[in-house]
């Protein structure tokens, strides 16, 4: 997808030129077809081009209105491009030139700032009103996109990467210590704290947006919010599947637009499953091929993973073999070191990523999907919350607590036949694991050892002087992730966390120059989703999953919509990590030495969890130490290279 970028100055004076220069040479890899700038008044804005579809090649940005003289710069892919041309009036003939980017320009000056309502897909935008020196930035509600902004007035610039605002001249930029200390402990916080970033005073225009500054007030809004999604009601469980395949097939089929060839990314689950299987039947009426990635382990590790599934290849392949048109590409990630993949994961977004200990596999994929000359690559990242949602960890739990006796025991006894398991096992999952595995979690008997030690290998000193503990005990945070959920929160929380990391997505679409899409974030699905019925979602004999489940049967194998073991596409990190044994102890020999960086990341535990891990590898040390490691090394070496300029 394309990119934005901009600087404005509220007090009046012209915008400097190097400035607005500075931030398109920070954009140049994100437009391989072109950067482009419009410098007007106290205002430069600006657009980095990358074209995946017909109509893109068409974009001229920034675009400017003749009569109001407003100034539009946008980054877009929308769904319902074929509603916006009819209400714009733009005929089929002409369609075809009017790019995407356009047609949010001509939104916004038909709907002004409610504009953001008007328009689905993937997209960010920005519009200067030069007469009222009033600046407005918005982004999509769930999309893979990024807007961040910085606001030190009568300074204002945004960008879709930090890069562009970080390469500003004459502004110190200083580590915000409160986001690395929240990525080192796993504690994301509320709202207000995830639209911190890396740095001080640039902040991540969260999904769902919009921001209008002025040279007297900044104004924030949130123009969408998953609560207020209206309730589904449909007269019979073929209506519900009906509605919900209808949504489904939309959402995949608008982010099949493209010229350039298409691909997903496929594991045994049921959301890359069900994507690929969707865009496979849609692509195989027009006649063009699928290619599907999957990750493969180099080693056996199904015993490090036990309860999990160490190799998806089988599952995923016989998905692909369901649908003639699909290729088939195993990715084995071989000679991708889980440290260089790190490094390289930092020059892409500039900033440490939760998922590093997948990120060797990640990249290989990206790697592959470039090479053979992608230009779409399909992922299924937000289904948990949506197309896929559970129902619940601890739906049946709250059923009873609620005092839905009947129902309660109804799911009780469906989840023990589902799952043809003695009623110990379903009372010990269902009840006892909600009461008593916060206890067992909390180590009743190591009363006095710091909550996130167990995962995390941030400096206790540097813990101690920001009060991490009281922070998390003032906001409600459960460091042992383990109290038990109301299905309504566990939802919301699954997709506000999830949302967020879109901007990763526009990131990484940009360094491998193809656009990632995500038909399991459409906000029209969702919004369905979230509609319907909770018992939709645990029908027939207590399974989970069940409204995706019962949808897609024909469409997916049955060994898939069976399934109900969820893969681990990282199991064999840790026997990866030993091939590389002195690259580690390189690692650690720097972040040592290093004053800064080992301030925050305590390398001792660092060092424990290496040591552990050459000890044996087993299913305990396996995952938790590898991800321990490559979380603290990344966390170390971001805070290096930030301090070393």
């Amino acid at each position: 997808m394309s990119a934005i970028f901009g600087f404005v100055c509220l007090d009046g004076r012209p915008v400097p030129p190097e400035h607005v220069q500075a931030m398109a040479e920070a954009m140049a890899g994100w437009g391989p077809d072109g950067v482009a700038s419009c410098l007007k008044g106290s205002a430069g804005l600006g657009h980095a081009q990358l074209s995946t579809t017909p109509e893109a090649h068409y974009e001229r940005m920034p675009w400017e209105d003749p009569d109001s003289g407003i100034l539009v710069t946008a980054a877009a892919r929308l769904d319902n491009r074929d509603e916006l041309c009819d209400l714009f009036h733009i005929s089929v003939p002409e369609q075809r030139t009017v790019a995407d980017g356009c047609l949010v320009a001509l939104a916004f000056d038909r709907w002004g700032e409610d504009a953001p309502g008007y328009l689905f897909g993937d997209w960010s935008f920005a519009a200067w009103n030069g007469r009222e020196r009033r600046l407005f930035i918005a982004r999509d509600r769930l999309g893979n996109t990024g807007l961040f902004y910085f606001y030190k007035p009568p300074f204002f610039a945004f960008a879709s990467t930090p890069r562009a605002i970080l390469a500003l001249p004459g502004f110190p930029w200083k580590l915000d210590e409160w986001r690395l200390a929240r990525y080192l402990a796993i504690f994301p916080g509320e709202e207000a704290e995830r639209s911190r970033t890396f740095w001080e005073d640039v902040r991540l225009l969260l999904p769902a947006h919009q921001l209008a500054v002025t040279p007297h007030a900044l104004k924030l809004l949130k123009y969408w919010r998953i609560e207020d999604a209206p309730a589904v009601r449909r007269a019979s469980d073929e209506e519900y599947i009906e509605g919900f395949l209808d949504h489904f097939r939309q959402a995949v089929r608008v982010r099949l637009r493209a010229d350039l060839p298409v691909g997903s990314q496929l594991s045994s689950g049921l959301d890359s499953g069900s994507v690929t299987a969707l865009a496979a039947e849609a692509l195989q009426n027009e006649g063009r091929l699928l290619q599907a990635f999957t990750s493969v382990p180099i080693y056996p590790a199904a015993h490090l993973v036990p309860g999990a599934l160490a190799d998806e290849w089988p599952l995923a392949h016989t998905l692909a073999e369901k649908y003639d048109h699909i290729e088939h590409v195993a990715v084995r990630a071989e000679g991708n070191s889980p440290l260089t993949a790190i490094h390289k994961g930092l020059r892409i977004c500039g900033h440490p990523l939760h998922a590093a200990v997948n990120l060797y596999w990640i990249q290989a994929i990206h790697d592959e999907a470039q090479r053979r000359g992608l230009g779409v690559l399909l992922t299924g990242q937000m289904g948990n919350g949506g197309v896929s949602w559970s129902g619940g960890r601890h739906r049946i739990f709250f059923l009873l607590l609620q005092g839905r006796l009947v129902e309660g025991l109804r799911a009780l006894r469906a989840y023990k036949e589902n799952q043809e398991c003695s009623w110990y096992r379903a009372i010990r999952r269902h009840l006892l694991g909600p009461l008593l595995g916060p206890l067992w979690r909390r180590r009743v008997l190591r009363p006095m050892e710091l909550p996130w030690s167990q995962y995390s290998a941030i400096h206790q000193d540097f813990a101690r002087r920001i009060e991490l503990r009281e922070a998390m005990k003032a906001e409600g945070h459960d460091p042992f992730f383990a109290l038990p959920r109301t299905p309504e929160w566990e939802r919301r929380r699954t997709i506000e966390l999830n949302a967020p990391g879109g901007y990763i997505h526009h990131h990484f679409g940009a360094a491998f120059r193809m656009e990632i899409r995500d038909p399991t974030a459409d906000v029209r699905l969702i919004t369905f989703c979230l509609g319907v019925p909770d018992d939709q979602y645990s029908r027939d004999s207590g399974g989970e999953r069940m409204l995706l489940r019962r949808s897609l049967t024909g469409v997916l194998p049955k060994e898939v919509i069976g399934n109900t073991v969820r893969g681990k596409q990282a199991a064999d990190v840790a026997l990866r990590l030993l091939d590389y044994r002195e690259q580690m102890e390189e690692e650690l020999v720097t972040l040592a030495s290093h004053g800064t960086a080992s301030a925050y990341v305590d390398v001792n535990v660092l060092r424990r969890a290496w040591q552990d891990l050459q000890a044996a590898v087993t299913p305990r040390t396996s995952q938790k130490a590898a991800s321990l490691l490559l979380r603290g090394v990344m966390a170390g070496r971001f805070v290096a290279g930030l301090t070393e300029g």
